[in-house]
């Protein structure tokens, strides 16, 4: 009936068919995740345009001017306010090392980051 190289040419069409089908529904799949992904990409270039907008409007120094006017209640500072080295420094001129130390120690743990 069939000659062999027929159906051996027959079975290789049917095979490069079924793979040239699965090749174009991937492609298919690809092209929509593609989409998907430019879709994304602009919705976030979209967001980052609204979100810097935003930041330069509250970051405005006017409107922080105002806003430090109106809620912290500042301002100019008074020659009373001021005081001078020496009456910081004990009047002895001796002073507790441990407690130094320990200030330091402290001082460099909230710049740090230490939460202790």
């Amino acid at each position: 009936m069939f000659k062999r190289s027929t159906l051996f040419f027959a079975c290789v069409a049917i095979g490069v068919s079924i793979a040239l089908f699965q090749i174009k529904y991937q492609v298919i799949t690809l092209e929509k995740e593609y989409e998907q992904t430019l879709l994304r990409i602009k919705e976030t270039q979209e967001s980052i345009h609204v979100l810097r907008a935003e930041w330069n409007h509250l970051n405005d120094p006017k409107r922080l001017q105002v806003l430090a006017q109106k809620h912290l209640n500042i301002g100019p500072i008074k020659a009373s306010q001021f005081i001078a080295m020496k009456a910081l420094a004990p009047s002895d001129s001796a002073y507790d090392k441990y407690a130094l130390d320990q200030l330091i120690s402290e001082v460099a743990d909230v710049v740090v980051g230490d939460p202790s």
